[in-house]
């Protein structure tokens, strides 16, 4: 399995990450579907945001399937298909809160499909996610499907399915959301526990090759200045040596001297 942080041009073409390209193409669709419902209070413009909002959905579904059944992860699908997800599903809860909004129909002094503090929920733990992603690209750790964020994703998107038909199914559609928005918490848990177990050893072999390289230089060093020891001790002895051989021949210059006058 390839790492976050590997790019090989041909992983752009794989299966996966080009339904992953159309399921962020269908982002822009279902959110003017839904402003020109809410423009218009025209309930076509609802359902067709709708359908939008549901192929993408199910194709977040397939292009993993895919890519699990035949091997075809990539480096490239690690990072686009989590960040899909979040596009999708951020673009539907704000669509939800502010965009659609209902004829008659009101839930606890509230009129549209969702309520603005789901959508906060939601999208602080993208943040959290989306802060926490260069640190995995960084170090390039191998980050494994994590199913308790599938469920959460896959429970998110049938409770914003819901929110369309909500002045029939009021509260529970809401109910669902809130469900979804813990699991997507624990799966954020989880995410975390799991990359702290990965970047434990990471960081304990970096420190280790470190201190092994300050050891090396400090024992480089250390043979270093015994050599100029040496070499300094070797020169004094020698002149000394000197010293020593030109008092000896001193003498003997000033006897033959002598001898040359007689």
């Amino acid at each position: 399995m390839e790492k976050i942080n590997q790019f090989n041009p041909k992983d752009l073409l794989t299966i996966p990450n080009i339904i992953c390209y159309f399921r962020i193409l269908c982002i822009p669709a279902f959110i003017t579907m839904a402003v020109l419902a809410g423009i218009n209070s025209n309930e076509t413009f609802v359902y067709i945001s709708l359908a939008i909002f549901a192929v993408a959905a199910f194709s977040d579904i397939l292009d993993g399937a895919l890519a699990r059944k035949f091997n075809w992860g990539t480096g490239v699908g690690m990072l686009l298909d989590p960040l899909a997800d979040k596009l999708m599903h951020v673009s539907m809860a704000i669509c939800l809160c502010f965009a659609i909004r209902l004829d008659g129909v009101s839930l606890y002094g509230y009129d549209y499909f969702l309520h603005w503090g789901y959508l906060i929920a939601i999208a602080l733990k993208e943040i959290l996610m989306i802060c926490i992603a260069p640190v995995i690209a960084k170090t390039g750790i191998t980050i494994k499907a994590n199913m308790a964020g599938k469920i959460a994703s896959a429970t998110l998107s049938a409770g914003f399915i819901l929110c369309f038909f909500h002045k029939y199914v009021a509260p529970w559609d809401w109910a669902v959301i809130t469900v979804a928005v813990a699991q997507s918490y624990f799966a954020l848990y989880t995410y975390l526990v799991d990359v702290i177990k990965q970047l434990i050893p990471i960081i304990k072999e970096k420190r280790a090759k470190k201190l092994g390289i300050e050891t090396a230089d400090g024992a480089v060093s250390e043979v270093a200045d015994d050599e100029k020891s040496e070499k300094s001790v070797s020169g004094d002895n020698v002149a000394e040596t000197q010293v020593e051989g030109n008092d000896v021949a001193r003498p003997k210059a000033e006897a033959k001297t002598k001898k040359e006058k007689n």
